[in-house]
């Protein structure tokens, strides 16, 4: 009897982690389906991006003061891109749903508006995109090259601190194959960090080295190689041109810097103020030498860029 009893019990235990993982299955696939996002439409994600870059769509709150509209901004981005909503009020704060049809809880989900929840859902766990990488800045910036190869127009990108916890969001915009410039727009903790084609190489500038850089790559439709985007070696810059690209450059790591700063003021990190200091530091050098015509665009350029001593 014993011994039958044991036998029944252990098909029963059989039968449940089969049910288990058929479920476990089924689960995988539909996010799998998902990550596809074939019906993703670039264009209009890029479209939406620039239109609203620097001011706010009266459709969707703007928590600018409320914490930041970063990831909101990016959410937006997404939608009018084709991503479908998941899940529903009562799973608001659930990591695998995504949707905005108010303001406030449980009318939006903590992932349409937060960063890290964000990530969650999109990245790191839920996994809802084709492609997610992690990168430390310092990473990112020495290998230019393959962070190029990974993205396109509608794509997002984010930032965390060392300790992994996600703060800012970006939308890209345009890539330009010359020079390997990629384009980003984003809202920020103020309106007057709102910003329509930014340079994205100019703001990872302004993180630390060992902070994170994440990507996500919403569908499978990337079909450049490292052949297409080799870079011209021919130098046709003229001074003026240098000139342009150092302005530009050091107005993005200023607004970087800003959006480092901010974070910081919740995390206060040594660490981070330092490497803030460093890099004004390395500005006010650059923008004395730009007055003075002490060096060429070019050689401040340089200097501006090496990431030495930060």
């Amino acid at each position: 009897m014993k011994s039958l009893i044991k036998r029944k019990v252990n098909l029963f235990l059989l039968l449940f982690l089969m049910l288990v993982l058929f479920i476990a299955s089924i689960d995988m696939q539909s996010i799998s389906a998902e990550v596809k996002n074939d019906n993703y439409n670039r264009e209009l994600a890029r479209e939406y991006a620039i239109k609203w870059a620097t001011s706010s769509n009266s459709k969707y709150y703007n928590y600018v003061n409320d914490g930041g509209d970063c990831t909101n901004f990016v959410s937006q981005v997404l939608r009018a891109g084709g991503m479908e909503f998941v899940g529903d009020k009562s799973t608001a704060t659930s990591i695998k749903s995504w949707f905005y049809y108010s303001p406030n809880l449980p009318n939006r989900s903590s992932t349409w508006t937060a960063a890290q929840p964000f990530h969650l859902h999109f990245g790191e766990e839920y996994k809802r995109v084709h492609s997610y990488k992690e990168y430390k800045i310092i990473e990112a910036l020495v290998n230019w090259d393959e962070i190029y190869l990974n993205l396109l127009p509608g794509d997002i990108v984010q930032y965390s601190r060392p300790n992994n916890i996600t703060f800012h969001s970006q939308a890209i915009t345009d890539l330009i194959d010359k020079n390997k410039t990629i384009y980003f727009c984003q809202h920020s903790n103020s309106m007057e960090n709102f910003k329509k084609n930014g340079n994205l190489r100019y703001y990872l500038m302004g993180k630390p080295n060992d902070y994170n850089f994440y990507i996500y790559q919403i569908k499978d439709d990337n079909q450049r190689t490292s052949i297409e985007v080799i870079a011209n070696n021919k130098d046709n810059k003229s001074n003026e041109d240098y000139r342009k690209e150092l302005i530009e450059a050091i107005d993005i790591i200023k607004l970087s810097l800003d959006d480092t700063r901010v974070d910081n003021e919740e995390l206060n990190s040594k660490e981070t103020n330092d490497f803030i200091k460093k890099m004004e530091n390395r500005i006010k050098e650059v923008e004395f030498h730009m007055n003075s015509r002490g060096k060429t665009p070019k050689e401040l350029l340089e200097i501006l860029c090496d990431r030495e001593g930060l």
